[in-house]
């Protein structure tokens, strides 16, 4: 009796099907579950659908999640207005821990985040809507959010002054021309409406990790998949976000979560070290002119 090998298995089930196993995968979270919806599956089938279907989605990553050229951004602004009179906004960035299982080795450690579990700290930027405009998911849980963002295409982006917007960050990210945090400590009503227009605004950021999380079960159970993979899962399931949300696929009551509780959390003014040289000074001359 002749016996199919793994690769010829593999290209025997529909693609159709492989699609639908990882899909199901991704909404659960769990190998288990998805193997008893989905037949006399293995695990390790199931992980090669996962796997390859999640590496051809995340391929599809440059043309779903694109940051905006300079002239696009204007219309960003706008919209980010509409939310709380915040002005110049083009996007609001967070970071957000996405569990895994020890990656093993000598550096293993360097993923077990401030919380105590393994991560990947995936850095996360989107639009009014919700929709993620950049996405970093390469850095290990213990990486400081300020540092993935320094180090970051967009920031060079940024740095180089072609865009007359600025992105909104939390205390935990330092203060420049190109991201406003809030006020520490403020001591005038302008200072104070400027945080409170501040916080609403930035909450889009938020939501959008809550409801990214919840439509992808798998993001918030470890992922127990290599390390590479993991990486790509967290791309795809971004991508699988962005369509949704152009789609205008509905979101069931009670759908949302807090971030705040599967975020990173940074002690006020942690992220002054971050402060860009005049940084502070530009966004009090923004409070006194549109506060």
């Amino acid at each position: 009796m002749a016996y199919l090998s793994e690769d010829e298995f593999i290209m025997s089930v529909p693609h159709q099907l492989q699609l639908l196993v990882a899909l199901r995968y991704m909404a659960s979270g769990n190998f288990q579950i998805t193997m008893g919806d989905c037949g006399e599956m293995s695990t390790a089938s199931v992980s090669k659908y996962v796997k390859i279907t999640a590496m051809a989605i995340a391929r599809q990553a440059s043309h779903h999640i694109r940051f905006p050229e300079p002239d696009e951004a204007r219309s960003l602004g706008s919209q980010f207005y509409d939310i709380a009179g915040m002005p110049g906004v083009i996007g609001c960035i967070d970071g957000s821990h996405v569990k895994i299982i020890s990656p093993g080795g000598d550096n293993a450690e360097v993923y077990r985040c401030r919380k105590g579990f393994m991560s990947l700290n995936v850095q996360g930027i989107c639009d009014a809507h919700m929709k993620f405009i950049n996405i970093v998911c390469s850095w290990p849980g213990l990486t400081h959010d300020a540092r993935i963002f320094e180090n970051s295409r967009i920031y060079t982006k940024l740095e180089g002054s072609q865009y007359s917007g600025h992105l909104l960050g939390d205390s935990g990210y330092g203060c420049s021309d190109f991201l406003k945090t809030p006020v520490l400590n403020p001591r005038t009503q302008k200072e104070r409406n400027y945080n409170a227009a501040h916080v609403h605004t930035r909450n889009v950021i938020e939501r959008a990790f809550g409801i990214w999380k919840r439509r992808f079960a798998c993001l918030s159970i470890p992922l127990r998949t290599k390390l590479s993979t993991s990486k790509v899962i967290i791309m795809a399931c971004a991508v699988l976000h962005n369509i949704a949300i152009h789609s205008r696929i509905p979101i069931e009551d009670g759908f949302e979560h807090p971030e705040e509780q599967i975020g990173e959390h940074y002690h006020e003014g942690e992220g002054e070290a971050h402060n860009v040289a005049g940084g502070p000074h530009r966004r009090q001359a923004l409070i006194e002119r549109w506060f």
